[in-house]
Parts: structure tokens; C-alpha cells; sequence
């Protein structure tokens, strides 16, 4: 443990330094803030102000609270300026409302406005919440601040740390929480490796009515936050990372290892991955085109929709899709494990029942069908006809499905559908084994808890 603690806690240089930077950016922040505005408040909050951040972190979370009397257009040209003015290489985001990520001096900073409020009971955007987080939660930590550093080193050897859609696990936050409810880092493993799904936790105990907060959330764990009793801190978490988290505290408290929170890295070969691959006797079919240009969370939102309603579509024209996923670098990667990559041009198409009032708009429509291979017959209770496909190849009939003009009409969602209509690539098996997505192949086909490498 000492071993892991030497590497994720600041030194005392380390912290001397982050002090010295968060004052200096501060103080210019609510400088700029003064001059283009009157009642501006300006102050560090997250991991950095909680004294809860990793010695390997950079980031810094600036909010500016703004009077109730401002616009959201007032929000938006307040923060952009004084991006613009203090920090490297600014960029605008959006959530609810915009907020510019920059540097300064080698950190990474959010600059966050959001609304001057006395409590949560009427919030105007999300991230009002914030101040009230760094409140309650700095008036409970002190003494376990290592106990977080802890979990959630832990959290990101096993890769479940991060609240982002990327990541789908535990937020900064969460861990704090989870801490401050059992004490301790080794507390709240001795309570995962029991919990069970829809798991709720109630910080303060206000809340006994769990029946309905588990009717009221879907996920998992479900978090009360303690500002916001209608908010559930962990609704962003994965029933995957939530399954993960579990396991990963039982295997270590009964065999503590260092790699739970330093794992080894794979070394990916692409011959041995081919192996792997091979073994399976099934197909593996990859999209590749240009990743779009929008924030990390919108695209990964749409990335992983765009190949559940790609792996749908293949499904009803016939093809078993086993397995769907989506991988991003430099480019973006649908990923399909099919059965086979051809499938019959004949097609069994059932129709009505017998004696109904549809069986005459059936007989109609396949009669002079140039695609039936057969007339209609009836099999039990209902119509039946052979048809042939319009495609019988995956290939083909995904060449066709991407090339269309509507795809977004179709569900996949906008920036994937505008980036596949700058163009696309399809390649199958061996082809598939790009050098781009090795790593992320090898983990799909050879999943392996990162401590177990």
C-alpha cells in the first residue's frame, strides 16, 4: 500500500506548486470577471479544492457564479472572453450552457459559469449543483483524503473511474461519497463485494423509502445526492463497470495486489490476435471513416448508438450479429462479430393469418411480386412465400444502408450519419486487424480484467 500511496499522493513540492498556480489563475479570473461584470464570483472547486486529486491529475475546475438576473447569453460571453484572455488555446463546449476548456500553465482548466443560488431546491442548469458539492462534501473529508486517492486509483487500474460516457463508471464525486458513507477506502470495498443490483445508498439516512428509489432510478447503484435528494450521483454507471467494481473488491481484499491499481499493459501482437481470432470460426466486419469533430461525450454517445441501430438493421435483413461495439483514435471503427457474411438469396416471408380480412391484400401484393420465388401457400394458420433478397451479402447490403441520403432519418444519430457520408471503408476478417485498432480488437476478442495481465 505504501508503494501505491508514493505514487498518486502529491509531494509537499507538488501540492506548494498547485497552490501557488491555483492563485495566480484565480486572482486573473476574478479580475477579468470584475471588469466585464459586477457581482461575479470566481472560485476553484473539484478534486483540487477538496485536496482529493491524484498526483498524476492536471485538471483544474474554475466556476463563476453569476446574479439570477443574467442570461444564459450572459454566461456564454462572459466565460468566452475571459477564456480567451487568461488561458492557452481556449475551446468552447456545451452542456446546458457553454463552458471553455483551456491551459495555463501546463494544467488543464474548465471554466464553468453557472448560477448564484442559496440551495438546490430551484436549480437553473446542472452544474449549479457544483458549489454545493464542494461544500458539503470539504466539510466531511478531512482525514480521508487519502482513503479517496485510494479509490480511485483503484477505480482507473481496474478502468471503471470517470463519469463520462466514454468511461460509463464512478465520478470524483462518487468517490467521496463512498468514502465519506464507510469510512474508509477499504470500507467501502468491505461493502461492494456485497452489494447487489439497484444497490442504494442514502449518505445522511433521510431517505428509508428504498422501494421507491429503486422504482424511481434505472441504474445500478443508485448514490442520493445529498444536496439534491432527486439526483442520483451514480447514474451515469454502467451495470458492466458496476459488475466489474464488485468482483475486482472481492478478488483484492482476499488477494491484495499493486496491479490492481498500476496493471501491466497488454503487449498486442497482431499473429497471436489473429489466432484468437480464428479459433472463434465467426466474422468480424469494420466500418472505418473520419472521426467527426464534436466533444468526447457526444460522440461516444452516438458512436455506440450509431452500431446498435447498424447491428439491428443487419439483424432483420437476416444476419445473426453476435457482438457490436465502437472504437475511437485518430478515426472511428463500427465494429461487427457476425456468423456468417453471406446468407441465402431465398427469403421465408410470413403473411396473415387464414379467413382474415388481410389475406386478400396479401395475395394481391405477391402476385405479380417479381421478387417471390414461389406463389403463396399456407402453412397452419397463416400465408407463407419464398422471396429473394434484394442482397444477400453483408457487404453489399451495408454499402447500400450507408450510402443513403436519410440515414439520420433511419436512427443513426447526425454527426456519425454526416461523417459516413464524407465516406467509408468496409473491411472484413483478416482486413479488420488494422494497426489503428489492434489494442481495441485483442480486447474484444480476448476481454481480460486489466489486473489479470
Amino acid at each position: 500500500m505504501q508503494s501505491v500511496l508514493e505514487r498518486i499522493v502529491p509531494s509537499k513540492e507538488e501540492e506548494k506548486s498547485m497552490k501557488k498556480t491555483v492563485e495566480s489563475l484565480v486572482s486573473k479570473v476574478q479580475r477579468e470577471a470584475d471588469r466585464l461584470s459586477n457581482g461575479l464570483v470566481v472560485n476553484l472547486v473539484g478534486s483540487v479544492s477538496r485536496r482529493t486529486w491524484l498526483r498524476s491529475d492536471k485538471d483544474l475546475d474554475i466556476f463563476i457564479s453569476f446574479p439570477l438576473n443574467c442570461t444564459k447569453m450572459d454566461l456564454e460571453n462572459v466565460v468566452t472572453m475571459i477564456g480567451s484572455k487568461i488561458l492557452k488555446t481556449p475551446e468552447k463546449h456545451y452542456a446546458e450552457h457553454p463552458y471553455v476548456i483551456g491551459y495555463y500553465e501546463n494544467y488543464k482548466v474548465e471554466l464553468v459559469p453557472c448560477y448564484k443560488l442559496k440551495n438546490t431546491l430551484k436549480l437553473k442548469s446542472a452544474v449549479d449543483r457544483t458549489p454545493f458539492h464542494d461544500k458539503f462534501v470539504k466539510g466531511l473529508i478531512p482525514g480521508k483524503e487519502t482513503d479517496v486517492r485510494l479509490l480511485k486509483q483503484f477505480l482507473k487500474g481496474i478502468g471503471c473511474y470517470g463519469a463520462e460516457s466514454k468511461v460509463n463508471g464512478f465520478s470524483g464525486y462518487l468517490c467521496e461519497l463512498l468514502v465519506i458513507n464507510n469510512g474508509s477506502f477499504k470500507g467501502v470495498l468491505e461493502n461492494a463485494r456485497k452489494w447487489k443490483n439497484k444497490e442504494v445508498i442514502v449518505i445522511d439516512g433521510s431517505i428509508e423509502e428504498t422501494k421507491i428509489l429503486k422504482s424511481k432510478f434505472a441504474s445500478p447503484l443508485i448514490v442520493i445526492d445529498p444536496v439534491d435528494e432527486n439526483r442520483n450521483v451514480a447514474s451515469a454507471l454502467s451495470a458492466t463497470n458496476f459488475g466489474i467494481f464488485c468482483y475486482a473488491a472481492r478478488i483484492y481484499l482476499d488477494n491484495p495486489s499493486e496491479s490492481f491499481f498500476f496493471p501491466v499493459k497488454k503487449k498486442v501482437q497482431r499473429g497471436k490476435t489473429l489466432k484468437i481470432f480464428e479459433k472463434r470460426g465467426t466474422n468480424l466486419l469494420a466500418v472505418f471513416f473520419k472521426k467527426p469533430q464534436q466533444h468526447e461525450e457526444i460522440l461516444y454517445n452516438q458512436g455506440r448508438k450509431g452500431a446498435k441501430v447498424i447491428e439491428k438493421y443487419l439483424i432483420r435483413k437476416g444476419f445473426r450479429v453476435l457482438h457490436s461495439d465502437f472504437f475511437v483514435n485518430n478515426n472511428v471503427c463500427l465494429f461487427f462479430e457476425l456468423e456468417t457474411l453471406e446468407i441465402p438469396p431465398l427469403k421465408v416471408h410470413f403473411g396473415p393469418e387464414t379467413n382474415t380480412l388481410h389475406e386478400i391484400k396479401f395475395l394481391e401484393k405477391y402476385h405479380s411480386s417479381k421478387k417471390k420465388l414461389t406463389e403463396p401457400f399456407i402453412q397452419g394458420k397463416r400465408w407463407v412465400i419464398y422471396l429473394n433478397r434484394d442482397y444477400s451479402s453483408v457487404i453489399d447490403i451495408l454499402k447500400y444502408y450507408l450510402s443513403q441520403e436519410d440515414l439520420n432519418n433511419k436512427g443513426v444519430p447526425k454527426h456519425i450519419s454526416r461523417s459516413l457520408k464524407d465516406g467509408f471503408k468496409i473491411s472484413v476478417n483478416n482486413a479488420v486487424f488494422s494497426k489503428e485498432f489492434l489494442n481495441n480488437i485483442e480486447d474484444f476478442l480476448n476481454p481480460r480484467f486489466p489486473w489479470e495481465v
